[in-house]
This record gives C-alpha cells, structure tokens and sequence, in this order.
C-alpha cells in the first residue's frame, strides 16, 4: 500500500505538469497598410519594437522601444491609437477573466477597412483563439452585438467562431455575446463596446481576415492554450487513477 500511497500524488503531479503554456510563435500580416510610420505591421505578446509615432501605442516618443506585454486591463489595442482595453467596474463590467494574462495581438486600427486584410498566426499548443469585436459592425449600434453577416466579417459564421456566453455583459444576459468595455482616449473613459467570439485551434497556422469596420475599430485578437494531453499521458492518467482508486477502496 505504501507504494501506491506514493504514486498518488505523483499522477496528480504528472497532470499538473502537462498544462502546456500558450505561446504565439509568429504573426504574418498581409493586406496592410504597412507604413513606415503609424500603420505598421501588427505585433504580439513578447515582440519588442521601436514605436514611430509619439504617444502610439502608449505615452511616448517616437522611437523608444516598446515591448508588448500580456492581456489586461489598460493593455494598448492597437500599433497605430493610443486606445486600451480597460476595466469599467463604475459601469457595471470588467474585462472577462478568461482573457487576463493571456497572449494578444496589435494590429493597426486603420486596417479595419482593408478587404484583403489577413493574419496567419503560428501556434506551439492547441489554443482558443478570441476575437474581440467593435459592437458597431455592420450597424454603427454599440449597444447591441456585432451584426455579422454578408459584407460585415461573415467569414467568422462561415468558420465555425461562435460567441462566448458567460453573462459578461452589460445586460448580464447570457443569450448574448460576452462584452469588454474599450477606452478611445487613454483617458479613463469608456467609449465603445467589443464582443467576444471564440474558436479552437489544434498548433500550426490559424487565420483571421478582413474586419468589414470603415471609420470604427479594427478586431483584437487574444490567443489561449487549452491542454491536451498526449496518448501516453493518456495512459499514465488512467493507470493512476486505476491504482489511486484501489488504494481508497
């Protein structure tokens, strides 16, 4: 019995062990603007760069390195604003907590009018992907979800996306899209509204496309690691469950 007594906590070792970290390998953007200054190529979690502009994408001049750290409350959303994702608890909503501390994606907000717009986004570790969407496409309406559909980022219905539904919105309503609030000025303000949407990807490459969002804001993007255990971890796991019950029985 003393055997088994030991073998216990190392199954629950082994299993803890497994959780694999998400890490973006690369980014490859195509169909942007890709300006010397202002709209340059998108950057991700890690990725130390030197700005172009003063005051894009944090408080600044132009350039001083900036390297982009993970998802979280004031973290800047795009290359080319000084715009952030931000906490509102005032108004009644936080960033989801799912999205915290994960690794994301700065793109330039003035791509969110470029038809030929794309991402390939290289994964180490099956992820979840989030996209986070101006709640004004297609109807300029921030209050309501993102009207997706023909001309308006219909490719996120046509592959599989789906809406994230944990009642982390305004109307704490679980029938609608999850929503984090955005703030413009990088003044402590919220102005607009983004909807949450979700898809799975085993490690390779992942693509996103064009946002269909002239004269609003460009898509976030959030990449999280969902673990997935091997064959053999599979067969380790069960053993030790096997041998853990037999020591309880």
């Amino acid at each position: 019995m003393r055997r088994i007594t030991i073998w216990c906590p190392f199954f629950a070792l082994v299993l803890g062990s497994a959780v694999s970290q998400a890490a973006i390998v690369t980014v490859v953007e195509t169909g942007g603007d890709d300006e010397a200054t202002d709209t340059i190529t998108a950057k991700w979690t890690g990725v130390t760069y030197d700005t172009t502009i003063d005051n894009e994408p944090v408080p600044g001049t132009a350039g001083d390195p900036y390297t982009v750290g993970v998802f979280m409350s004031t973290a800047p959303a795009f290359v080319d604003r000084n715009h952030r994702y931000l906490d509102d608890p005032g108004g009644g909503l936080s960033l989801p907590s799912y999205l915290l501390g994960q690794e994301y994606i700065m793109s330039g907000n003035d791509n969110r009018d470029n038809a030929d717009y794309q991402l390939d986004i290289t994964i180490d570790t099956f992820s979840r992907i989030y996209m986070l969407i101006d709640n004004r496409l297609s109807n300029g309406d921030g209050s309501t979800p993102p009207g997706i559909g023909p001309g308006s980022m219909e490719w996120i219905t046509n592959d599989g996306w789906l809406p994230v539904l944990t009642g982390n919105n305004r109307a704490s309503d679980a029938l609608i899209p999850d929503e984090l609030p955005f703030d413009e000025g990088a003044d402590d303000t919220i102005e607009q509204y983004s909807s949450v949407y979700y898809r799975d990807f085993a490690a390779g490459v992942a693509q996103v496309f064009q946002a269909d969002n002239a004269g609003r804001n460009m898509y976030g993007v959030v990449v999280a690691p969902i673990p997935e255990p091997s064959a053999s971890l599979v067969l380790i796991m069960t053993l030790g469950g096997f041998l853990c019950r037999r020591r309880r029985a």
